[in-house]
């Protein structure tokens, strides 16, 4: 079995957002610079299919920049993204997925991280993930 949230991160850091800062906790501190735009991307529940190799997970998407309208923009990159129809497989840990879509699941709202002290849009998505490839 993928890990299909890895699968969503690995197709966002191949897309060309503008930030290369992409991953399922905040590395603020660490290896990101703090002030740096980033994407947090967290696994919040799903539909188990238990017949089928697809999982449909939903994600909880905080994008976080110095203001909030640099914030929305980068939330607005990945909804462009969600408008595609292109598949696209990704290679992760457990082998190949294939991102067959995500969608939003909610409307964007807009908040403020008082520990990092940075701004940050929020957005759930709905994504589907087949566990096998083309």
């Amino acid at each position: 079995m993928i890990n299909a949230l890895e699968v969503f991160i690995q197709y966002l850091k191949g897309a060309g957002i503008s930030t290369a800062n992409i991953a399922s906790k905040h590395r603020y501190g660490s290896s990101w610079e703090v002030g740096t735009s980033g994407i947090v991307a967290r696994l919040d529940g799903g539909d188990p299919n238990l017949y089928v190799e697809t999982q449909e997970i939903r994600v909880e998407v905080r994008c976080f920049a110095a203001d909030d309208v640099l914030a929305l923009d980068l939330l607005n990159e990945i909804l462009e993204l969600s408008r595609t129809d292109e598949r696209k497989e990704q290679v992760v840990l457990g082998g190949t997925g294939l991102l067959y879509f995500f969608k939003p699941d909610s409307g964007p709202s807009i908040g403020f991280d008082p520990d990092l002290n940075m701004d940050f849009a929020l957005m759930f998505f709905s994504v589907m993930v087949s566990e096998r490839g083309i």
